[in-house]
Parts: C-alpha cells; structure tokens; sequence
C-alpha cells in the first residue's frame, strides 16, 4: 500500500514499535528498511539477511541469527498486511461517506433549483464526482409517454440521443441498466464517440418515470453493481427536482413574474388555512361527552388537498361521521372538496338515512357538475346509546371495527359509486354493531398507499397490523400509532398523497353521558 513503510510502521505513534523493539533485543536481531539503512538493532557479520514484503512488494529486511531473523520478518510481515488492511477499511469508511455526504450535497442543491437544466447539470456533476465517466447526459419526458428532450449533458457529446431505443427500454421497464459492451449492444448508441461501457437508470418521481440519467466512458472501464446503486440513488433525488421544475415552470408560465407567484403563494396559503378551518380542528371536540371518544387528523401532500372529513352530534344520541377523498389534486379538488362536504352536511342534518344522505348528494353533484372530478365518501350515524351504526359508502376504503376484546374486522361495503360521476345510480345502506368498547378506524388511500423511497407502499395489510397492535388505545393514541408507523416507513421520502384518519370508540359504560348535548357542530 502506497505510504506503508517499515519506518511508518515502526514509528513513535505506532502501537506496534515498542514490543517489536523489545523482541528485537530479546532475539539479538536488526530491522533495515527497503535500502538497508538500519531502523532498529545493530548489524550483524554474516547474519541471515529475511525480506519483509507487502503484497509482494518489499519493505524491508530483518538480520541476525536465522531463527530470530525469520520471527522478526514473520512478525513485521502480519503487522505490515493488518495495517494495510485497516488503512484499506478506513479508506472504504471514508470513501462511502464522501459518497453519503455528496448525495446530501446533492439534495441540498436540487431542493434549492427550480430550472430544469440547472437541476439537470448539477445532478450530473455530482454524478461525475462519484462515478467515473467521460459523457453524461439527463433526458427528461414533459408529459408521460412523450419524446425525450436533452436537459443537461457533458463530454463531447450526450451519451444518448434524444431518440435512443435504449433510454425508452429503460423508461418502460422502469429498472437501471449496465452495458458493459457498447460495441456489442444495437441499442446503446455513441459508438461514433468511441464509447466503451454505459449506465443508465431511470428518473422515477410518484408513479411516472420522468426520463433517464445515463454515464459513460470511452477507456473500457467497466460499471458494477455498486455503480449501478449510486446512480440510481442519485436518479432518485433527480426525478423529484425535475417533477418540481416542471411544474414550477408551468406556474411560472401561467404567472410571468415576481409579484404574480408571490401573490399565488399567498393564495395558497389562505386556501390551506381556509380548507382546515372547515374540517374540526378542536380535540376532544365535546368533552362533555364521556360515552364515546373521538380523534382525526388531516395532512395534506400540498397546500391544500382533496381529503375531508366531518363529525357532527344530530341529537343527544345520534353522531354522525364522515370522511372523503376527491380526485386531483391542489387548489380545484380542494373546492370541490368544500362543495362536496357542505352538501353531505346540509343534507344530514335533515335526518335522513345515510344512503339516502349519498343518493341526494350525488344527485345535486352530478347535477351540478362543472369539472370531471368525483369523491368517495363513507358516512355513518352512531347511536350512543344502542351501538347500532347505519352507514353507506360511495365507493371509499372499507373502514375497520376494532373489537373490544382485540378482534379486527373490515366493514362490508355497502353503497354505491363515488359521488359526482352518474346520475340515477342507487346506493345502499349497511348496518353495524359496537359494543361498549369497539371502535371504528376510516381512512383515505393515502395512508395504505403512502410510499418509501423505493415507491413500495404501506399497504392494507401493515395498516391492520398497525391497528391490532393498537389494541383498545384511545382514538389520538391510535392515530398516532399508524403516522409514527408512516413516518418510519416513509422515511422521509415525499408524500404522494393526502392523508387523513378518523378514529371513534365507543366507550365502557356507553349510553351515560355526563348531562345532554345542546350545540351542534354546523
């Protein structure tokens, strides 16, 4: 190992000179470096002379006696090949930490650009750094299926045309790739550059691949597998700036100047104050109420977002429920969100059965209707006293019964389609029994469906072990469960989609009440 000498290694720092100094007097023995100048011991007439080498390279020699010289030489050769190898650990640490820290770097610099051929140009420097490649180029698709355009490149010339079979191959099949033969791959062009090996992986931000980043080199250097995690690391924190820049430009587009995005800023920011002041925000919202505990809890993937939910006392013992999902997403499902809310409310607080609550919404939706968006919805009443628990969905998530003695069960579904596509279209209503001690569990698919960093989901199945092992907690407790399970699982990567939980528990003893109920929630 280059730097590695007999000299270092017998060095005042070592820890290895003062035993190797003591053995050396003991055996009546000398140690000379590579061009014999003595470094411990005297020199010895007519002593046998046993080199000390590293990986056939010599470092040295040990003298005297046959004996003593052969253990000296031994003895220095294991301590020589230990510490090249906790200099080759400490250079393999270091160096995936430098990779660590570029990525950080890396994440850094995208979150702050919003030009796509800046994101695109930084993204490739840093790739360079941390690869070695002699071109590079990102091609990006504005619009899901459509032609590649060249956003940032290096080398005299981009690794891969704009019209290259091989960058669509990835895209399709949505998996990186190595040809280590480029000679010997029709798809992989660049042959005219002298290009030897390439790697190319693809842009995946939410659920479309965005275009591809791909590295070459022209000395025949081969890509490994490790190259091939790196890149798609680095892939992966591209795609997000890009799906960023590109919506930031068709803002932009739409907007032209300063004033104009700073106004829409804080447009948004009132139209995300004004959507959560419409949903409950006060918990426990009537803590007067002992029969029965209730929690929610709404995050949005943008400013505003398309979830909602409600809950609202109709009598002393009826309490209706309600929680929903609109297709889209931004500043259109968040109004049509509002539209669809007040009309379920309007009309519940009229004391009819939630499936004829639905059948009228949908009915005034589709009536109404100015966009193609719809919404699903589940809505329930409880009764209090009894347990007894009416319900209909249009088209939601199947909410969970989570039984007092720690049975999990999914509530048949009984309705319809989500509200806002057709008119005429029936629903149906279904009934369940809580006990004193059940609780229901309703969610929006966006917390089934939240992803990590590799786009695999959370799934239903985690979502009801989260929900057994939450036993017979409180309605925030189990809440907070399941965001504690999403958060870990997600583990920082981008929320795709809204959020929203709703938890209600009939409590022990339920059908008491500590004195009757006089406001509504409205």
């Amino acid at each position: 190992m280059a730097n590695l000498t007999l000299k270092t290694l017998l060095s005042l720092k070592s820890g290895a000179a003062p035993p190797v100094a003591a053995l050396v007097e003991a055996l009546g023995g000398g140690i000379q470096d590579a061009a014999g100048k003595p470094l411990l011991g005297g020199l010895w007439d007519g002593a046998s002379r046993v080199p000390i080498s590293l990986e056939d390279a010599p470092l040295g020699w040990a003298t005297g006696p046959p004996a003593a010289a052969a253990a000296l030489a031994s003895l220095l050769t294991h301590l020589a090949a230990k510490e090249s190898e906790r200099r080759a650990l400490a250079a393999e640490v270091l160096h995936l930490y430098r990779e660590v820290h570029l990525i950080e770097q890396l994440s850094e610099q995208l979150a702050a650009l919003l030009d796509l051929s800046a994101v695109g140009q930084s993204a490739l420097d840093q790739a360079k750094r941390l690869i070695a490649a002699s071109h590079g180029s990102i091609l990006v698709m504005e619009q899901p299926g459509g032609p590649f355009r060249s956003v940032a490149s290096f080398g005299a010339g981009a690794p891969l045309a704009e019209s290259s079979r091989f960058a669509a191959s990835v895209v399709e099949r949505g998996i990186a790739e190595i040809v280590n033969d480029c000679a010997g791959d029709p798809r992989a062009s660049g042959s005219e550059l002298g290009l030897r090996s390439l790697i190319c992986a693809p842009l995946r931000a939410k659920q479309r691949t965005a275009g591809v980043i791909a590295l070459a080199n022209t000395d025949g250097t081969p890509y490994s597998t490790a190259d091939l995690k790196l890149l798609n690391t680095i892939a992966l924190q591209t795609a997000a700036a890009i799906e960023n820049s590109l919506l930031c430009a068709q803002m932009v587009d739409a907007v032209r100047d300063r004033e104009q995005l700073a106004a829409l800023q804080k447009e948004l920011d009132t139209a995300r104050r004004i959507q959560h002041s419409l949903v409950p925000r006060t918990f426990p919202p009537f803590p007067e109420r002992t029969d029965f505990d209730i929690h929610a809890q709404m995050t949005s993937a943008r400013f505003v977002g398309g979830d909602f939910f409600d809950f609202f006392l109709m009598d002393d013992d009826h309490l209706a429920v309600v929680i929903g999902d609109v297709s889209g997403k931004g500043i259109p499902a968040a109004l049509y969100m509002a539209v669809t809310r007040t009309q379920i409310k309007t009309t519940a607080l009229q004391g009819v059965p939630p499936a004829d609550c639905l059948l009228e919404v949908n009915r005034v939706l589709v009536r109404e209707r100015v966009s193609s968006m719809f919404a699903t919805c589940f809505y329930g009443i409880l009764n209090t006293r009894t347990g007894e628990f009416p319900y209909c969905s249009a088209g939601h998530n199947p909410p969970y019964l989570l039984r007092a003695s720690g049975g999990l069960e999914s509530i048949d579904l009984a309705g319809g389609l989500p509200l806002g596509m057709f008119d005429g279209m029936g629903y149906t209503g279904g009934v369940a029994q809580l006990a004193a001690g059940d609780g229901l569990f309703l969610y929006t698919d966006g917390v089934p469906e939240a992803t990590d960093a590799t786009l695999a989901d959370f799934t239903d199945e985690t979502l009801a072990d989260s929900l057994r092992a939450a036993g017979s907690l409180g309605c925030r407790e189990i809440i907070d469960r399941v965001t504690r399970e999403l958060v870990a699982f997600t583990a920082g990567a981008p929320q795709s989609d809204d959020i929203t939980m709703l938890s209600i528990r009939r409590c022990m003893g339920a059908g008491k009440k500590t004195k009757p109920a006089t406001n509504e929630r409205k």
